[in-house]
């Protein structure tokens, strides 16, 4: 796919979230970090100038009122991109995918260049979008009472330090509680209380190695909901893979993670609790190298097997969930051959060169991918029984992890 500068691409996502308003649409725009606002192009090239590769910004497009400008760091120079604004209110590039938002376009360009110059590696924030700017559009959160009280912490003894990450309800900033370095994420929508605090409440019940820890949530007297987990110092599994490479991480490391993220979602599947979005994206890693299973934004009790319309990575989603809505271990298991893939081809975006709205008809038609070069037989065999068609056939996390510790053991041995 060729995308025309001041013209953009696509997504490996289809949202499916019912009832979005233009007005939060709008919300979820303007306070993004990454958002410029009304600032000249040659201002933009300035703040991109002497950045590394894949950094990027947004601003308010100066030749097309209305629309955006995603402007990117190539390797040569700095390139600028036109966001369509639609009369329906969805957002493209290139006039073949579609988004509901600014933040979905974001998000799929840090996954996949799909078109661009490069992938969106960094995003270089706007100094003038500060904690108050969130703090000013909620006004209407629901009390945290009905969390366990010793999953309630003083907000006064948090300190809110610089923005490291932004997601659909909430911007992450790195932080520190009681003098340990935390990470701290921050509901922006008062619509989205509900579901932000169901996160807390499940993360809550929750404690293993290998999954991120909530440390407790805070409320301020304005309303400002603060869910603080332990800081993950080398960010997100698909960041980690795709920045260092093959020189860097070695075959144990990379069946490390396999096994890290095995044993968390086996303790998930033991307790009942379908995560519903896994994917290398929301695999932190920690400083000695540990994967954790993280974002339980979409998580539910296995018993809740009822439809529900909710936000999926097409991709990484197995078919009878993009179909029927339903979710099940034996979803997540298929995903979790998604991640396997993600981690043996170094952070590639899975089902390459095949756009997101035709994976469907070609799983459905019996296609699957292959393992990438240089994956391990064995695990590649693991990926092949995890996408297998029908889903009771599909193994288990406890299985599987038992076959990746067998593994381990005789590479170590050699």
């Amino acid at each position: 796919m060729t995308v025309r500068t001041e013209n953009l691409p696509c997504k490996n996502y289809i949202y499916s979230m019912a009832n979005d308003e233009n007005s939060t649409k709008a919300i979820k725009s303007n306070i993004s970090p990454w958002n410029h606002g009304r600032i000249q192009r040659s201002t933009a090239e300035q703040l991109l100038f002497d950045k590394k590769l894949g950094t990027f910004l947004v601003r308010e497009s100066e030749h097309y009122p209305g629309d955006y400008t995603l402007s990117i760091k190539d390797d040569s120079k700095i390139q600028h991109y036109r966001v369509k604004i639609l009369p329906d209110g969805s957002y493209t590039v290139d006039d073949e995918i579609f988004f509901e938002d600014l933040k979905q376009l974001i998000e799929h360009y840090e996954l996949d260049a799909d078109g661009l110059c490069c992938r969106l590696e960094q995003a270089v924030f706007n100094n003038n979008r500060n904690m108050n700017g969130v703090d000013d559009l909620i006004d209407s959160i629901p009390p945290i009472s009905t969390l366990l009280p010793e999953s309630i912490i003083d907000y006064r003894e948090l300190t809110v330090g610089k923005t490291i990450g932004s997601g659909e309800f909430a911007e992450v900033y790195e932080g520190t509680y009681r003098k340990t370095r935390v990470a701290i994420k921050v509901l922006k929508e008062s619509n989205s209380a509900a579901l932000f605090l169901r996160e807390a409440d499940i993360m809550s019940s929750l404690k293993h190695p290998n999954l991120v820890q909530l440390l407790g949530v805070a409320q301020k007297p304005d309303n400002v909901i603060y869910l603080v987990t332990e800081f993950m110092a080398k960010g997100s599994l698909l960041h980690y893979l795709t920045t260092r490479g093959r020189s860097v991480i070695l075959k144990t490391d990379l069946l490390g993670f396999a096994i890290d993220t095995c044993e968390g979602l086996s303790y998930l599947e033991q307790n009942h609790i379908v995560h519903r979005d896994v994917a290398a994206s929301n695999v932190l890693i920690a400083d000695d190298n540990t994967a954790k299973v993280s974002d339980f934004g979409l998580a539910k009790s296995a018993e809740q097997n009822e439809c529900e319309r909710i936000k999926c990575r097409t991709k990484w989603t197995a078919p009878e969930a993009l179909e029927s809505k339903k979710y099940t271990h034996k979803s997540d298991m298929w995903s979790y051959g998604i991640l396997l893939w993600e981690i043996y081809s170094y952070g590639r975006c899975p089902y390459p060169r095949i756009p997101a709205n035709e994976v469907l008809i070609n799983l459905k038609q019996g296609h699957r991918m292959e393992p990438p070069d240089g994956c391990p037989v064995e695990i590649g065999e693991i990926m092949r029984q995890s996408w297998l068609n029908d889903p009771d056939k599909r193994p288990t996390f406890s299985s599987i992890l038992d076959r990746l510790k067998q593994i381990r053991e005789r590479l170590l041995q050699n």
